[in-house]
């Protein structure tokens, strides 16, 4: 499959150190401090019930996924080493690594991944990654090195959705003991968690019994301890980093780019990510629920204005498109929405039966810049054919739920972290999938999307998610906006961390410090 991934105590138990680091060979020097300069809390500590970025992000070095994707987009062994499938693409049959331990010191076996993928696809769970295993018909575990998948059809994403960093194994016996993984996070992953304290860190620590090794045969992780601290101020988290109270941090905000790279003290790695940024249209709700409207506002912004302004040019490139960033192979070629057209989109709002406009409410984030700083430029570009937006802004930890629940009219939101072209549109537009907080429900892109998980064929699938993506522009039910750019920013003697253009942290596993 072609793939290209551009476009988250108290004390902290003092008593508690981490695991000793081995003796100092040549290479990357093992052991110390990381401190972690993070935009915001992480929105629950249990990776199968949440979608949070800052979750993800903290909490994927805790725990390791069957499968994983490189920086460079590719698949590669996790806790499974090896895998095959039939002819007919129904069995999946995947052989894992032996000897690895969750942080309890129990051994990981088969039955293992069966419970978590089965957890995370049972109904009573809620997890909203339920739809990654939708075509999960039976999980077998004929014995503890082995796990068979049987699907219902043939489902080309399952790789990607193995490799989700929320798709994580646990150990069932912690869950059933506590309800879930809120309270004591438990992985095979290269860090232990030891504890957090809310708007203040997340402490995690060195898992000295962990399985992987560098291209040396060294054992990973190199640093003893991860400090992640909250600094939901993209001015102060970059200041932090400049007077050196932080090692690493990241978002950095774009206004703060140019100068960070001009520091030689600091590092900025990153560039454009697998990510979409759209005004979310509860189409549910008058008068969005009609299509002219959805379409006016889609010709009425201007998106090249939003990334020059709004992310000082070096934010994000505009989405020409939909979900998928230019250069990927599914991104669709075609610009329907190629210029600001104001008169069209005058027009199409009077043929909706508001000739005079109406009012709105724009309901945003404070916590992510990239999500705040657009509100006012959409506010004055939208105004300009009567569409007068009243901002609301809230924390990221009410904002959140909140759009889950759907209990919103407009917002300016997107999904990361995507690897394949069911990534980026599933889970958003299919009927009543996850992440589908628009109410948005289009028989022909259900059967289209139907389609693209059973194709294998890269043209086929090409030619089926072009016309899933014409047939959303067709009706709106977002206004794609931009596709951000991902930095991170690291003191000099952070070495090692390698960015995933996923948005991935998984470089935190081979990041060392040289003092």
């Amino acid at each position: 499959m072609y793939l290209l991934a551009l476009v988250l105590i108290a004390g902290l138990l003092a008593g508690l150190a981490p695991f000793p680091a081995p003796a100092q060979p040549t290479g990357p020097r093992y052991g110390g401090t990381l401190r972690a300069g993070m935009q915001t809390d992480p929105v629950g500590l249990d990776p199968h019930l949440t979608t949070a970025t800052a979750t993800r992000n903290m909490m994927e070095n805790v725990y390791d996924t069957l499968v994983f994707v490189t920086s460079e987009g590719r698949y590669a062994p996790g806790l499974a080493e090896a895998w095959q499938v039939s002819p007919d693409g129904l069995t999946w049959t995947f052989t894992l690594r032996r000897g690895v331990k969750f942080h309890n010191g129990r051994v990981m076996t088969a039955d293992d991944v069966a419970y978590s993928i089965n957890r995370i696809r049972d109904p009573r769970t809620r997890s909203p990654r339920a739809g990654d295993f939708a075509e999960v018909d039976s999980i077998a575990t004929p014995d503890p090195h082995t796990v068979v998948i049987r699907l219902k059809r043939p489902f080309s994403p399952l790789l990607a959705k193995l490799a989700f960093s929320t798709n994580v194994i646990v150990p069932r016996e912690v869950v059933e003991r506590d309800g879930d993984l809120n309270t004591a996070p438990t992985g095979t992953g290269p860090f232990r968690f030891v504890g957090y304290t809310p708007q203040q860190r997340l402490v995690l620590v060195r898992n000295g019994d962990y399985w992987e090794r560098d291209e040396t045969g060294r054992r990973l992780p190199y640093i003893d301890r991860i400090e992640f601290v909250f600094l939901p101020d993209a001015i102060a988290r970059a200041t932090a980093l400049r007077t050196g109270a932080v090692d690493w941090i990241e978002y950095v905000p774009a206004s703060e780019v140019r100068s960070l790279r001009a520091d030689p003290n600091i590092d900025v790695v990153g560039g454009l990510s697998a990510n979409f940024r759209a005004i979310y249209i509860n189409t549910a709700v008058a008068p969005f629920n009609n299509v002219k409207v959805r379409q006016a506002m889609a010709w009425a912004v201007n998106r090249k204005e939003i990334v020059d302004t709004a992310l000082f040019g070096v934010g994000g490139i505009e989405a020409p498109a939909t979900t998928i960033p230019p250069g990927n192979f599914y991104a669709l070629r075609r610009r329907v929405y190629d210029r600001v057209d104001l008169e069209r989109a005058k027009r199409l709002l009077a043929e909706a039966g508001h000739p005079n406009g109406f009012d709105a409410d724009l309901y945003v984030t404070s916590t992510y810049d990239f999500l705040r700083t657009p509100a006012e430029v959409l506010q004055a570009q939208l105004g300009r054919i009567g569409i007068r937006l009243r901002i609301q802004a809230a924390d990221w930890s009410v904002y959140l739920p909140t759009m889950f629940q759907k209990r919103y009219v407009l917002s300016i939101l997107g999904t990361s972290g995507q690897v394949d072209p069911d990534d980026f549109l599933y889970p958003s537009f299919r009927t009543g999938a996850g992440l589908n907080l628009v109410n948005y429900s289009d028989p022909q892109v259900d059967r289209l999307l139907d389609e693209g998980r059973a194709a294998s064929v890269e043209a086929q699938r090409k030619r089926i998610y072009d016309q899933v993506q014409l047939r959303i522009l067709e009706t709106s039910p977002m206004v794609f906006l931009f596709h951000s750019t991902q930095y991170e920013a690291v003191r000099r003697h952070v070495q090692g961390f390698e960015h995933w253009p996923n948005t991935s942290y998984l470089g935190l596993r081979r990041t060392y410090l040289t003092r």
